[in-house]
């Protein structure tokens, strides 16, 4: 019954690995430029904050996909995508 325990727990985890690496962004000129849009098509007034939250993210995405840090530029480009879509 143990082992059961430990093969189920097993293939979750394994199965669950793939699914929260799917949620990353990929770190490409064609994401930034994206979300840089996305961020700069936001025209309310109320939501300035965000956007300058976003483009700061952006920005920071930039200087680490230039270093090669590829998992930073990822992290910053979901921060950015969630403060446009922040309301």
């Amino acid at each position: 019954m143990l082992k059961t325990i430990f093969a189920a727990t097993a293939i979750i985890a394994s199965l669950s690995a793939p699914t929260f690496a799917a949620g990353m962004m990929t770190c490409d000129d064609a994401s930034i430029m994206k979300t840089e849009a996305m961020a700069k098509g936001m025209t309310d007034p109320m939501k300035k904050d965000s956007m300058m939250m976003a483009m700061k993210e952006v920005d920071s995405a930039k200087m680490a996909m230039k270093d090669g840090k590829t998992d930073d530029c990822s992290m910053h480009l979901d921060n950015a995508m969630k403060a446009t879509e922040a309301k």
